[in-house]
């Protein structure tokens, strides 16, 4: 297999194989040292046989850390680049190239090689899990990628924070790990997090910083860790927008953050909404296990507290919650007996309808508009749970409220009338009780589909082992459509990551997987994503198509929410999958109207060329979003070198924004431009306008009082970090006038010459020129 064909890997790319020599016999004979360099030599040149050899998994850690002290970079990458194909081998080569790559880690950590770490992510992840047996090597792996994540904490990169963190702290690998390597794991991680990182992230994330979603994410991905310093922080939180975000986190954290939940509980001081809120958490991610301590709060002197208990013991109860909710019938206040009767018909057990009807015989007996209330609330409980029994006391009802005589006597008590006939009419048609019980055994914590879903599951992934995916792959996309049938969504949704342990590669099968599921549940009938984007498709080939899918990040959009603002130094593209988006350009505090974006269509200023945005995006309609990261790229520029060229010309094709703009006459462009050719200098400015740093040189290009353009040579990714940036030029100027110093706003970097790294930056005055400075330069 050639380097970087699969999309998994990494984008270091090795020379192609120029020598064959055969190891078969070799892999029997004891390691010899000598042998081994040969081996090594030979795998440099292309011969990936040679990982076979005994003994070359502990020596290419130590040829890569020689490689870093004579700052051999390509011999490195070649041999870093068969690693990682190495990684789709045979098993003896799978398990050498594995064991060689996490060894590595330690000389690339050792030598600062951050970038090298994060484009091996991806083949680190698996070469921990072939290695997973060797705790040794993989302890060592989880050190050095610690590291690499403290690197980018400091940096503020909390995205690639979070990639190298789900490494050692993910769901995958701790499932897979001994119990040894999670006991090393724990304390790593929790010295990761200390105080100060905390508060940093928190500060970030709570008061809007630019990083906002990014810090909130790394801290979900400290799971456990993270959770006891959240929820202190939601304890002190006086600010009620703040603990909605700090509710938030903790929720995504989920199971792993139970035990302090519990803990905070049960401090006797805590106000009444930190009580709720943690019940209210316990409801979404706790089990049968925190049952007991959650309805202790019953009790609570708070009705808000109360209503959340019933609320939670409800969902985590089990069987337990029948009888907690009939104590509760006749316990809790006035105000919440509605709410109890709603919960116990959402428990399909027959003997519920005598206590249920014993309630409806009192409620009926007084005459109030809370008695009317709580009467109906009855009645749509005994029809959801469809019982005979409840026959009787309902045509009593319908009786009692059908009275002959006067005109106001057949008007009395309209709503309970119609609930009590309703009810009548389910239950002898059997009504909805099928379709009820299903969703309410699911919601009670009881698999609808108790035993078949998990037999189907284990005979599908024997099929898997034996090599054929094809068939494999068929068979779950049928579960998961059975599993949606009964409304069975947890194990349909479960069931639908599990096509990435099979084959990642069937993108039709959990496209599908996914639309199915969310249209039974919503009920709402989309556009298929296959036919959205069937146009890109047609420009990419599965394998590039499926390396863009599995990147992105997918975005609910209510109407009137924005999505990027005008001035943005946003690097995202959006894949607009459903819905209906706005441009507009916002001038003289108007907003003109540029176009709408539909399904189909992609949106992203600062993807493929570096500047801020000129326009801004809202959603017109509720929308569906897709979000592709600049970053994916460094994944993908050696594994699929032509991506990026097709994906830029496709978004030509399809985005004429910038047409649009130039016809309205809505660019940056204010002031007159002139040609010039001259040096220049440039340098950046810290918050109090003064230079740092050594200084730049470019070419000027063109001047006006509002701004300028210099060619500068640079790589494009690493004009990026220039973006937004203020920095202070110094402009030669003609005859005895000294040099012109101004400040400008860097908005824009467009690369012009990709191999010898020129590009064109554009700077906006912060204050725009008088004549006599314009002059001066212009001579």
């Amino acid at each position: 297999m050639e380097p970087g064909q699969d999309r998994n890997q990494s984008n270091i790319k090795p020379v192609k194989p120029s020598t064959t020599v055969d190891f078969d016999k070799q892999t029997s004979v004891p390691s010899d040292p000598k042998k081994i360099n040969q081996a090594i030599d030979l795998l440099i040149t292309g011969n990936l046989k040679a990982l076979r050899y005994p003994g070359i998994a502990q020596a290419i850690p130590e040829k890569i850390a020689t490689l870093l002290n004579e700052k051999n970079s390509g011999d490195m990458d070649i041999l870093l680049g068969w690693m990682v194909v190495g990684l789709q081998g045979r098993k003896d080569m799978r398990q050498n190239a594995a064991i060689a790559l996490a060894g590595t880690l330690s000389s690339l950590a050792g030598q600062e090689q951050w970038q090298r770490m994060d484009r091996l992510l991806p083949a680190i992840d698996q070469a921990i899990g072939l290695a997973v047996n060797n705790d040794a090597i993989v302890k060592q792996a989880f050190a050095a990628i610690t590291r690499l994540v403290a690197h980018h904490i400091r940096q503020e990169k909390y995205g690639l924070a979070r990639d190298a963190l789900m490494i050692i702290n993910g769901p995958a690998t701790i499932d897979s790990a001994t119990q040894k390597l999670r006991e090393h794991a724990e304390p790593t991680i929790k010295n990761l997090l200390l105080r100060p990182v905390v508060d940093k992230l928190l500060a970030e994330h709570l008061h809007g910083g630019e990083n906002q979603d990014k810090a909130g994410r790394l801290l979900v991905a400290f799971g456990r860790q993270a959770a006891a310093f959240l929820l202190d922080a939601l304890n002190l939180s006086q600010e009620r927008t703040e603990r909605q975000l700090l509710l938030v986190l903790i929720k995504e954290i989920g199971v792993p953050a139970e035990n302090n939940l519990l803990q905070i509980l049960h401090q006797e001081s805590a106000p009444w909404y930190l009580t709720r809120n943690i019940i209210n958490l316990l409801g979404d991610t706790g089990n049968a296990d925190c049952f007991d301590d959650v309805i202790k709060y019953l009790d609570h002197d708070d009705i808000r507290v109360k209503q959340e208990v019933l609320t939670a013991a409800s969902k985590i109860g089990g069987n337990a919650s029948k009888t907690f909710l009939l104590r509760a019938l006749n316990t809790v206040p006035r105000q919440l007996t509605g709410q109890v009767v709603s919960l116990l018909g959402d428990i399909p057990d027959n003997s519920l309808v005598v206590p249920l009807a014993n309630t409806l015989d009192q409620a009926s007996m007084f005459q109030s508009r809370v008695s009317d209330e709580l009467q109906v609330t009855i009645c749509q409980a005994l029809a959801k749970i469809g019982s005979i029994k409840a026959l009787p006391i309902l045509k009593k009802i319908i009786a009692n409220n059908r009275v002959p005589g006067t005109e106001q006597e057949e008007l009395k008590g309209n709503d309970i009338l119609d609930a009590a006939e309703n009810a009548v009419r389910l239950i002898r048609s059997g009504g909805r009780r099928k379709i009820k019980y299903a969703r309410v055994t699911k919601a009670m914590g009881v698999p609808t589909v108790p035993d078949k879903v998990g037999i189907h599951e284990a005979a599908i992934f024997r099929i898997a082992r034996t090599g054929n995916k094809k068939k494999a792959t068929r068979q779950l996309f049928k579960l998961i459509v059975a599993c949606v049938k009964t409304k069975d969504f947890q194990n349909a949704e479960r069931l639908r990551e599990r096509f990435n342990e099979i084959d990642p590669m069937a993108i039709s099968e959990i496209i599908r997987s996914e639309e199915l599921i969310e249209q039974e549940k919503n009920g709402v009938e989309r556009p298929q994503y296959l036919d959205v984007w069937s146009d890109l498709l047609d420009e990419l080939s599965s394998e590039e198509f499926s390396a863009i899918y599995h990147e992105l990040e997918n975005r609910s959009l209510q109407a009137e929410e924005l999505l990027v603002g005008q001035g943005a130094d946003n690097d995202e593209l959006f894949f607009i999958n459903h819905g209906e988006i706005k441009a507009f350009y916002k001038q003289d505090g108007r907003e003109i109207f540029i176009k709408s974006l539909q399904g189909g269509e992609i949106a992203g200023e600062n993807f493929f060329d570096a500047s801020m945005w000129t326009i801004s995006l809202r959603a017109l309609a509720p929308s569906q979003i897709s979000i592709l990261k600049r970053s994916s790229f460094s994944r993908w520029q050696e594994a699929f070198p032509g991506l990026e060229d097709k994906l830029k010309e496709f978004y030509k094709r399809s985005n004429n924004i910038q047409d649009l703009l130039d016809r309205k006459g809505l660019n940056r462009r204010v002031y007159e431009r002139y040609q010039l050719s001259r040096e220049a200098q440039f340098q950046i400015t810290d918050g109090n306008g003064k230079p740092i740093g050594r200084g730049f040189q470019g070419k000027l290009i063109n001047f006006s009082k509002g701004g300028l353009a210099l060619q500068i040579r640079t790589k494009q990714e690493n004009g990026r970090v220039l973006l937004g940036r203020k920095m202070q030029i110094i402009i030669p100027t003609g005859g005895k006038t000294p040099d012109l110093e101004v400040i400008g706003l860097v908005l824009g970097i467009h690369q012009v010459n990709g191999k010898h790294n020129e590009c064109v930056a554009h700077f906006r005055f912060i204050d725009p020129l008088d004549q006599d400075s314009l002059q001066s330069v212009l001579g």
